[in-house]
């Protein structure tokens, strides 16, 4: 059972030969420039497979024939798992799938009072809930973390409440190589085992990578789940003018070369892991500094570059769509997300995160998750497109209802309504009078309304109790390690 999601990749902004450029520019950084790193467990896979080592700086200059051989080891497609097979989804050219939020967001807004507050694993769990209940939404990061446990533990306390709450495919991070062993274990647990895991991956990682041009000591956790045979993405975040070139391209060029890197070791680890590329090129605001992620470079080089540069190599790809500069979900909110979804969407991109956060990732929002729902579900209907065939053009109809007739009472109406027209959910196309006799309610009111029932009515099909007291048992034990060692 998989799900295939529409086909994007109608916008295509950059030719081939621009793609083959930045493919070429990134080869020859990589094998001039090289990459930084402080991990020797990394150095050493690249000097075992032949790449030039300097110890001193800490650099892997990277040969072009190993990227380029990786890339082609690398599949091409991937089957990402929920817990329930029905959420299966395929990540191949152009299919595209939303998900909910992205890494730790360090505040959340409290969907009853609007306060800024840090978030708890009550939280995450909540949000999650939230995120399995939307139908748009198809994978699962989040738009909380868990500040309410010890921070050594937080990303295995963040697993465990992500695995209780969805049976849909889930994508986050656990920095380094006890972090990965671990949440593995958590996985195969549910699963039945480490093999079982590999052909029925229910997570993949998502890692990141230093901008410009260095590996992270804890991108040992690309090794591990290259080992086990389950997917990771990396997620560079060049800014232009910043940790990058000012230039969008220049930008993609550091991107690239980045995760060509960790493609490369993760094929050089395991040959045929699977990897979903990304290429990210963001914009920096030169009056905060900040990234600003409704900035229209922000989708160019989120979407365009990133869709582009996957579809060139063939692989899965994993990108933005959901959030917005914005503090509130506001208009701004809307448009920024309109944006960036829209663009994503268009440009084929297959994993499409960061629904629901605010403030540049610094704020997640239950209420903007809803909206974001609403937001894909018309994104969505213009990615399907126009249907032309004998069917749809619908000229027998035509002949017979001619001149001045209407074309309510045709079956062929009743037959298309549904299919053809997008019906909101959350969005108000009522009457000016209409709405006031409802109560004047603004969007925020309706996704909050919407939150509140879901949260009260919807709890996904639990982990049997045995796995369930395993996972805790494991982050239990690991917490309690990871403390002994601080």
């Amino acid at each position: 059972m998989v799900q295939r999601g529409l086909k994007g990749g109608q916008l295509r902004l950059l030719t081939k030969k621009e793609a083959r450029d930045i493919h070429l520019a990134s080869l020859e950084v990589l094998e001039e420039v090289g990459m930084r790193s402080p991990s020797e467990k990394i150095l050493k896979v690249f000097e075992e497979a032949g790449a030039e080592i300097d110890r001193k700086d800490r650099r892997v200059r990277i040969p072009q024939h190993l990227v380029e051989e990786s890339i082609r080891k690398a599949p091409k497609e991937i089957v990402f798992c929920g817990r329930n097979p029905k959420h299966n989804i395929l990540l191949e050219d152009g299919r595209i799938y939303f998900g909910l939020g992205g890494t730790p967001v360090p505040y959340i807004r409290d969907v009853e009072t609007g306060e800024i507050r840090r978030p708890t694993k009550k939280d995450m769990a909540e949000a999650t809930r939230i995120g399995d209940a939307l139908p748009n939404i198809k994978f699962l990061m989040s738009i909380a973390g868990a500040f309410d446990v010890p921070y050594q533990a937080e990303y295995l306390h963040e697993f465990e409440a992500l695995f209780n709450n969805t049976e849909k495919p889930i994508l986050y991070s656990c920095p380094g190589t006890y972090a990965a062993q671990k949440v593995l274990e958590m996985a195969s647990t549910i699963v039945g085992g480490m093999d079982k895991l590999m052909k029925r991956p229910i997570l993949t990682l998502y890692a990141e990578t230093v901008t410009p041009l260095a590996f992270s000591s804890t991108n040992e956790n690309i090794i591990e789940f290259a080992k086990a045979g389950v997917p990771f993405t990396n997620g560079p975040m060049p800014m232009l003018g910043g940790t990058a070139p000012m230039t969008l391209s220049g930008a993609g060029v550091v991107s690239n070369c980045e995760n060509l890197a960790t493609l490369t070791l993760s094929q050089l680890v395991n040959p045929h892991a699977p990897v979903i590329y990304t290429c990210w090129a963001t914009a920096m605001d030169p009056v905060t500094s900040r990234c600003s992620y409704g900035a229209p470079e922000f989708a160019l080089g989120t979407s365009v570059l990133n869709a582009t540069m996957a579809h060139y190599y063939g692989l899965p790809s994993y990108g933005f769509g959901g959030c917005s500069d914005s503090k509130l979900p506001d208009a701004q909110a809307g448009a920024e997300v309109m944006m960036n979804s829209m663009m994503a969407g268009l440009c084929g991109v297959n994993l499409i995160h960061d629904c629901g956060y605010l403030a540049g990732g610094s704020i997640g929002s239950i209420e903007m998750a809803v909206i974001c729902d609403e937001i894909i579900g018309m994104v969505s209907r213009i990615v399907e497109g126009v249907e032309v065939n004998d069917e749809t053009l619908a000229v027998d109809v035509i002949r017979a209802v001619g001149p001045e007739g209407h074309f309510m009472s045709q079956k062929h109406t009743l037959k298309h309504l549904e299919k053809e027209l997008f019906f909101p959910k959350l969005f108000d196309r009522t009457s000016e009078v209409t709405w006031a006799k409802a109560g004047k309610k603004d969007l925020r009111d309706v996704a909050k309304e919407k939150a509140r029932k879901i949260l009260k009515e919807h709890f996904p099909e639990p982990l049997p109790k045995d796995v369930e007291r395993r996972l805790a048992q494991i982050v239990k034990e690991a917490e309690a390690e990871l403390l002994k060692k601080a």
